[in-house]
């Protein structure tokens, strides 16, 4: 991977720290990823103003254009309280990011900052995330631009440390796109589980097609577009991620979640997600539990393993396809004749009523 550079943003915001050491309050005439505020960001207080000024900020002071900076230049009223966009404003400074490629991680130093970014999505390529780098950057109000990326790949990718080996996949509508954190779906392509993380814009728009039950694509390095058939109903939990403006959001179908069941389901799945010690053995309890809820014979936990490995070769428990954050997954048939598998156990003393 290459090192990055945008050196017409570096000139641009070298004539914007010029005039910033000259004492000067320079404002962007909109959001052009300089780090400065924005004209839009004065919101209501900004109002036209008599020559020979452009507007006035409320009460505060004026705006006038500088056609070399295409910004404007702030002028107070001497007394006057500022505005918070314009009494917490910073002078910026130009830092280059280093970006550790496995690790998905950028560090920036600027001076005595030190700023750090996980999670980084370098496959999106390096104009976008030098773009994303600056708006949270100018959101947090740092003072800091990046006008350059210097990648740097150890050659020991930390696999066990990320969600997916390659490009992380993406989740579509039609109308809106986030990048997928896990999943699961069966056989038939319907989807037990889904986590996602974008903006919450975009998050709204797929829970709205994933709640009408309309069929999504999913986009995956090696596999292509997959189409994915929402369930009924689906569990739901948001989470804001405070370093980001993204949120991240996790849709798990009712036929996945303890509880949900319905006693006319005709299948219910099993998940298994990332941090469980040993996800075979959950797989089976997760089985036994729903075995026993679903059937109306008794059944014993020390038949689980057993029963698992005979209901998986009956095609009576199938796979799920899983990926990222999730890594088991199964369906149960829950009109199956389990009551027909029980007996042949039985009969040949696979498994025993005796404890």
């Amino acid at each position: 991977m290459n090192i990055y550079e945008d050196k017409y943003l570096r000139e641009k915001v070298n004539r914007i720290i010029a005039r910033q050491k000259e004492g000067k309050i320079v404002i962007a005439a909109y959001k052009d990823g300089s780090g400065l505020p924005a004209r839009e960001d004065l919101g209501q207080e900004l109002t036209r103003a008599a020559y020979p000024y452009d507007y006035a900020v409320g009460k505060a002071g004026f705006l006038n254009y500088d056609s070399e900076l295409g910004a404007y230049l702030f002028t107070a009223k001497a007394g006057e309280k500022l505005p918070p966009v314009l009494a917490n404003y910073r002078p910026l400074a130009l830092a280059e990011a280093n970006l550790d490629v496995p690790d998905r991680r950028i560090n920036i130093q600027c001076g005595e900052a030190s700023v750090t970014f996980t999670g980084v999505q370098p496959w999106k390529g390096l104009y976008d995330v030098l773009r994303e780098l600056n708006e949270e950057l100018a959101r947090s109000n740092a003072g800091i631009v990046i006008w350059k990326i210097i990648p740097k790949e150890n050659g020991k990718d930390k696999l066990g440390n990320r969600l997916f080996p390659e490009a992380v996949p993406k989740l579509r509508n039609g109308q809106a796109m986030a990048h997928v954190t896990g999943y699961a779906y069966d056989s038939d392509h319907f989807l037990a589980y889904i986590g996602l993380v974008g903006y919450k814009t975009s998050l709204e728009s797929l829970r709205v097609t994933i709640m009408c039950a309309k069929p999504l694509q999913i986009t995956q390095d090696g596999v292509g577009d997959v189409s994915l058939i929402p369930t009924d109903k689906y569990e739901q939990a948001w989470q804001a991620m405070p370093e980001y403006t993204s949120h991240h959001v996790g849709f798990v179908s009712r036929l996945g979640v303890p509880g949900k069941w319905e006693p006319e389901d005709l299948s219910a799945y099993l998940l298994v997600f990332r941090g469980t010690l040993d996800a075979e053995d959950e797989m089976i309890r997760l089985f036994i539990e729903r075995i026993k809820e679903a059937l109306e014979v008794p059944i014993l936990d020390d038949w689980g393993v057993t029963l698992w490995r005979q209901a998986r070769n009956q095609k009576l428990v199938q796979d799920l396809v899983t990926g990222g954050d999730c890594i088991l997954g199964a369906r149960i048939d829950l009109h199956a004749d389990w009551q027909e598998l029980l007996t042949e156990l039985l009969a040949q003393e696979d498994i025993s009523l005796t404890v």
